[in-house]
């Protein structure tokens, strides 16, 4: 199945997950979250996968600055999200949450990283 999502989708996950954030300061980063997990290559996805199309997505909005104070809180309600929207339901532990925060925070951080951190997630199932 491929899924891909909008920046409507996105600006709605922000405001859900967003703790009352103000509009978000940089607009851009959104909309390059939408075209980074859509990308393709020779008519071959970047990213392919549902795992690898969230992470994309999670890398994108928990490492750019674009809300004043919740961005690894969107980056991972989105990857939840995205997931269960590809019929994925996950349910990660507060220690998941914390992994996926801390690998976000580190310097050495790529999209290949969290796709496998969230193929770790639990089933919501």
């Amino acid at each position: 199945m491929e899924l891909h999502i909008d920046v409507p989708w996105i600006l709605q996950v922000a405001e859900a997950a967003g703790a009352n954030d103000p509009a978000p300061d940089d607009y851009g980063v959104p909309f390059s979250a939408v075209a980074r997990h859509k990308a393709e290559l020779f008519e071959q996805p970047a990213y392919d996968g549902p795992y690898a199309k969230a992470a994309a997505l999670v890398h994108t909005l928990g490492r750019c600055r674009w809300l004043e104070r919740s961005n690894l809180a969107v980056a991972a309600a989105t990857g939840v999200m995205y997931l269960e929207a590809a019929g994925i339901p996950v349910k990660p532990a507060r220690e998941d949450a914390i992994a996926l925060k801390d690998l976000l925070l580190d310097p050495a951080c790529t999209a290949a990283k969290i796709a496998a951190l969230l193929r770790a997630w639990p089933s919501a199932t």
